[in-house]
């Protein structure tokens, strides 16, 4: 996670995360705090890294703030990237069959293993499965009123709209760690749409994304 005496950003997976990333630490304006793996890129200049998990949830954030007095409820405003779960976890499938060392695990050796019928029906997001992507817009059940959800599918146009203010002048959103994957229509079929359905149900519930038809797909 990302912030400044402002707003905070949650990284959550698989969302544009590095690429919101490289912005903000670039082009957020004042004293800046990032958590995760250190990055020699941050070494110098307004950015302070501090030990984490790079992918905090809101009660991972909550956590980590009240054990530095403060509380989530001091931020302006704290960002969001949500993306559709089709896309997310075509994404993330393609992504762990690059075979990168620091992804090894469970998800990643199903990955290579299998196909992407398989890899939904088995593997784990962060070592939950089926997974709890939720747990990076809801705390206990409610979403923070100073929340503000930043949809993957048109992020640049949602971040002139919520995000710009607190931006410095002439910043640009790079495209860092893409993964080339299909089209959801020339993947999904009925089985792996329910399979997708079962991991994220939370995001098709509430209504954030509407499931996928039978239609939809190829015979």
């Amino acid at each position: 996670m990302i912030w400044n005496n402002s707003i905070l950003f949650i990284h959550a997976p698989k969302t544009a995360g590095m690429s919101m990333t490289t912005l903000l630490c670039h082009s957020l304006e004042g004293p800046v705090s990032i958590t995760g793996p250190y990055d020699e890129q941050y070494r110098e200049g307004k950015v302070t890294h501090i030990p984490g998990k790079r992918h905090e949830t809101l009660i991972d954030a909550a956590s980590f703030f009240t054990y530095r007095n403060m509380r989530l409820e001091q931020f302006e405003k704290i960002f969001v990237v949500m993306r559709n779960p089709y896309e997310l976890e075509l994404s993330r499938y393609a992504y762990l069959k690059k075979n990168l060392p620091q992804d090894r695990g469970m998800a990643q050796d199903i990955a290579l293993e299998g196909d992407f019928r398989n890899y939904l029906s088995k593997a784990p997001f962060f070592g939950m499965n089926p997974p709890r992507l939720d747990l990076y817009y809801h705390f206990n059940g409610a979403m923070p009123e100073n929340l503000v959800i930043l949809r993957h599918e048109r992020l640049s146009s949602d971040l002139e709209l919520h995000l710009a203010p607190y931006l410095e002048a002439g910043y640009a959103l790079p495209r860092e760690n893409q993964s080339k994957h299909k089209g959801v229509d020339e993947v999904y079929d009925a089985e792996m749409e329910a399979l997708c359905y079962d991991r994220h149900r939370w995001f098709f519930d509430k209504a954030f994304y509407p499931r996928a038809s039978a239609d939809s797909f190829e015979s």
